[in-house]
């Protein structure tokens, strides 16, 4: 796993769209329990989906843009001894320019002191409009190779390994649950277990700190004094990362994709390496109240200095994938 993959979600955009060229285009002590406020009520399940846009930048001087290349579906449900949260995202073959294929799945179950999480992703490091395209020539000539990452973690460690599962064909995101199948029947390759102890405090996984936060966030804007909120240590395959609203604003209305929302809260949010304080930044905005209370309406993440993801709410257009995550 290279650096920037072991950065949560970061991982998962950064991986998504690293071949994105052509045409246009993201306590208990230890490891506590989620408070109950920031886990969806007992037995509802919230599942939400996002449409993908990208820009990649050829040349230093000018963006190239295209909408409509991928999708995003986000889970949270909580049960009375279990939290869940996932989040499934990629390109879409059959809309991306050059069928494209980079995705990344990712679901953190979080079971009062105890958590697990698994990940699995397309293999893919590029940090070069170049390097995407010689990846999408070796994809051409038929290796399918995908990492899958499984990680538990209690009250004093985190234990994870990552596997290489080499799929028949080159699976989309469409075939989230056949690949998972796949891995659970055994990988080739399998790397070394990294074993980490955790300080106090530490939080088992991105999507779980960021709902932390964000609901810290959403309580202070409802009391009418705003705040940023308190930066939190996650762990990601042996490794510590922090979590931190860097900024926040308030805004009345807010307007994106033709939609218009009452009482939002954009906020700019940073992970840092706790080993090398190599940062990564990401914007996020959420509605306060209703039905969408706390739930990410638009994101935009730079995962490298030639690309630039997007994804913004668009529960209101069907996408089959939906309903085939509870399969």
């Amino acid at each position: 796993m290279t650096r920037r993959m072991a950065s949560g979600v970061s991982v998962l955009v950064a991986v998504v769209l690293s071949g994105a060229q052509g045409g246009a285009v993201s306590a208990r002590a230890a490891v506590r329990s989620l408070p109950p406020a920031a886990a969806p009520a007992p037995g509802i399940t919230q599942r939400h989906h996002y449409m993908m846009s990208a820009r990649v930048r050829p040349l230093l001087l000018f963006w190239i843009g295209r909408s409509n290349v991928g999708d995003a579906v986000v889970t949270r449900d909580a049960t009375p001894h279990e939290a869940r949260y996932s989040l499934l995202i990629g390109s879409d073959p059959d809309r991306a320019p050059r069928r494209i294929n980079r995705w990344g799945y990712i679901e953190e179950r979080v079971r009062g002191d105890a958590a697990t999480v698994v990940g699995l992703m397309t293999e893919s490091d590029e940090e070069s409009v170049e390097e995407a395209e010689t990846n999408l020539r070796r994809e051409g000539s038929g290796a399918h190779t995908f990492k899958v990452i499984h990680a538990t973690i209690d009250a004093e460690q985190s234990r994870s390994v990552v596997t290489a599962v080499g799929a028949p064909a080159d699976y989309s995101f469409r075939q989230v649950r056949a690949l998972l199948a796949l891995a659970n029947d055994g990988g080739t390759a399998a790397g070394r277990s990294r074993v980490v102890r955790l300080p106090r405090g530490t939080r088992p996984g991105f999507l779980s700190a960021l709902a932390e936060i964000i609901h810290a966030q959403a309580d202070s804007a409802r009391a009418g004094t705003l705040r940023a909120g308190t930066p939190l240590t996650y762990v990601y395959h042996g490794k510590l990362y922090e979590l931190r609203g860097a900024s926040v604003q308030f805004k009345p209305t807010f307007e994106v994709s033709s939609s218009r929302y009452a009482r939002v809260v954009s906020a700019q949010f940073v992970t840092k390496s706790l080993a090398d304080g190599e940062e990564t930044r990401f914007d996020l905005s959420y509605a306060l109240d209703g039905r969408l209370a706390e739930v990410p309406l638009a994101v935009s993440y730079q995962p490298r200095w030639w690309m630039q993801v997007n994804l913004v709410l668009a529960d209101d257009v069907a996408f089959p994938l939906m309903d085939a995550l509870d399969r």
